[in-house]
């Protein structure tokens, strides 16, 4: 069982779809070649004329949309035709606030539900599928463990985008957007933490629980970070399943890609490297 929501749905969806080196590989390159444009286009004018005349987002999703086909995700692919695990993704129902899980129903459609697990208010708009509106899949938990607890999950590795041990700012909290930031990252730590003492009390279920962070600190609208990111979170959970702890990331000591080394230590069972899978198992992941 894969479960992902928000940016956490598309690595789902790569992992779910083959659970091997050459697609974390292919996923990898996705991630190098996203760039802002591409997901939250137009410039800073176009930003605010959506504003003033009531748009319901500041960015229009198209080129993501676009994007997400060129990654190999089509319209035609469903939930059924997910071969390599099963995967579900969450998003938020925007008139009633609950969330729904895409997947249960293996005719719901993988790229509906990435882009309405990923339409984050205000940056993207809600997400309409069969007449009803979604938004993203963490305004109602960003870790959403109880779906792979409902579903029959006995042991979860839980991956959270956060820094442990800082919930409280460093000072005091001044100015609009400082205040609207600190009270939205409130809620969703509350509803993590939720999330967390339902899988930590839930019996007869092995539970590890890993945190991944930028370090320095990136803005959520920056792509141009993803060679770091990628590797420090190798580093990071590389230490974490090996039992290391969290220690802090440093910056990788050279600009050598770090994931084809990984083929010396997880090489395919033939000896071979596998031709590169399509994103859609419609046609043959």
């Amino acid at each position: 069982i894969v479960v992902g929501c928000s940016v956490g749905a598309l690595n789902a969806s790569f992992l779910a779809t083959a659970p091997d080196l050459p697609m974390m590989e292919r996923a990898a390159r996705v991630w190098d070649r996203v760039t802002t444009a591409r997901v939250y286009p137009g410039t800073r004018l176009r930003v605010i004329w959506r504003f003033l005349s009531g748009q319901d987002s500041l960015y229009d999703n198209r080129s993501f949309y676009a994007f997400l086909q060129e990654s190999g995700c089509t319209p035609a692919t469903t939930f059924g035709d997910v071969a390599g695990a099963e995967l579900y993704v969450t998003a938020t129902h925007l008139r009633s606030g609950r969330l729904h899980v895409f997947g249960d129903n293996k005719n719901d459609r993988v790229l509906d539900a990435l882009m309405a697990s990923t339409a984050l208010t205000p940056l993207h708009p809600p997400w309409e599928i069969d007449g009803e509106r979604y938004v993203d899949g963490g305004t109602v938990t960003p870790l959403p463990l109880r779906v792979a607890l409902d579903r029959g999950a006995t042991e979860i590795y839980a991956i959270h985008l956060r820094k442990p041990g800082q919930e409280q700012p460093a000072g005091r909290v001044r100015g609009v957007t400082a205040h609207i930031n600190q009270a939205v990252s409130t809620m969703l730590r509350l509803q993590a933490e939720h999330d967390l003492l339902l899988a930590e009390t839930a019996r007869r279920v092995r539970f590890h629980y890993l945190t991944l962070w930028p370090e320095p600190a990136i803005e959520p609208t920056d792509f141009g970070q993803s060679q770091r990111l990628l590797a420090q979170g190798y580093e990071q959970m590389a230490a974490l399943l090996a039992g290391e702890g969290s220690p802090a990331p440093a910056a990788p000591r050279t600009r050598r890609r770090w994931w084809p080394s990984l083929r010396r230590i997880t090489p395919p069972a033939d000896g071979a490297v596998p031709a590169e899978p399509p994103l859609d198992p419609a046609h043959g992941a």
